[in-house]
């Protein structure tokens, strides 16, 4: 046995002896590997997300600068070959440990440059109609293409994108209906929040507040459009309180500031609607200013109380407990 091995020999010892940790030891040696391995992980995935910005900007500048000087096939090839392409990285990326950081911005890459190919495609090759039926063909295969990579990928980037465009195709369904705008958004608003509910209780819940405020603000606003100026106006509020109960049930920090935002929005269009006119507009100001201010502070104990916990508790800002983790984005 050489020194160095009976000195870590006498290290170990030590550390036994005396019930010390790793990280005390490093530290008491001024050094700190946690810290250390954070940078590098910082470090890593900047690079990995500069790498993938870089590539998609020559890729975009490339075809700008030949697009003129290419017959349609090969505009189908450099947008929608690409964008195949970049899939197929992306799922070796993943597979990878060493290329793992690559894996969302080569799938970002892929969800811009299939759509574009695909409407390149139809542009080329069509033979005219409406775009909606392009768009409907688009969107529906890019929805079933990232759900499929939900399964293969297990990770949270096909979740976020299979919304996207599953969003993108029923708004397109709607529209081609001829569906009232208030009915679309009604139930294109409603069927997100139950989506994002039900992704919230899945491990990919840290793609939820986006779409829980995305989802509020669609149904609010078709909730809006249907009970403007009727008998009914007074139930917009009703709406958005139930949306406040449902962010403290779902844990929803986005769904409570979009009902909120919904209530205070309405409460001044009301007064400046019913009350601009009248002599008591100035008191009416001020009784709104009090009303902001006091919604603002129960805002602040629901989401202190009951979306984020009681202190001491484990905080969770979407869903429910975690069932698992998922392997990054």
């Amino acid at each position: 046995m050489d020194e160095r091995q009976r000195a870590l020999a006498e290290i170990t010892s030590i550390a036994d002896k005396h019930g010390l940790t790793i990280q005390e030891i490093a530290g008491a040696m001024g050094r700190t590997p946690a810290a250390e391995t954070r940078l590098r992980g910082v470090i890593v995935t900047v690079l990995g997300i500069l790498g993938g910005t870089f590539v998609f900007a020559g890729v975009g500048v490339f075809i700008a600068l030949q697009w003129d000087d290419m017959n349609a096939w090969s505009r189908v090839v450099v947008t929608l070959g690409s964008g195949i392409a970049a899939v197929v990285l992306s799922i070796m990326a993943a597979r990878d440990p060493r290329f793992a950081r690559a894996h969302t911005p080569l799938l970002l890459m892929a969800a811009a440059l299939e759509p574009i190919g695909m409407f390149v495609t139809f542009d080329e090759f069509g033979t005219g109609g409406d775009w909606r039926w392009a768009s409907l063909v688009t969107f529906g295969a890019m929805a079933l293409q990232f759900g499929a990579l939900v399964q293969v990928l297990q990770r949270s980037t096909p979740v976020f994108l299979t919304m996207l465009f599953a969003t993108s195709f029923w708004w397109t369904l709607l529209d081609l209906a001829d569906v009232a705008d208030e009915v679309g958004e009604i139930v294109l608003g409603g069927s997100i929040l139950l989506a994002s509910i039900g992704i919230s209780r899945t491990r990919y819940r840290d793609i939820t507040p986006v779409w829980f405020f995305v989802g509020g603000a669609a149904f609010l606003y078709g909730v809006f459009d249907a009970v403007e100026r009727t008998s009914f106006e007074i139930l917009f509020l009703a709406v958005a309180a139930g949306m406040v109960y449902l962010s403290v049930v779902v844990h929803s920090r986005a769904l409570l500031a979009i009902a909120t935002l919904a209530i205070l929005a309405y409460t001044g269009w009301f007064t400046g609607e019913h009350f601009a006119e009248s002599i008591g507009w100035p008191l009416a100001l001020i009784a709104f200013g009090i009303f902001m201010i006091g919604l603002s502070a129960v805002a602040y104990r629901i989401d202190r109380d009951y979306v984020r916990g009681p202190a001491g508790s484990d905080p969770r800002d979407e869903g429910v407990r975690p069932q698992g983790r998922v392997q990054g984005p």
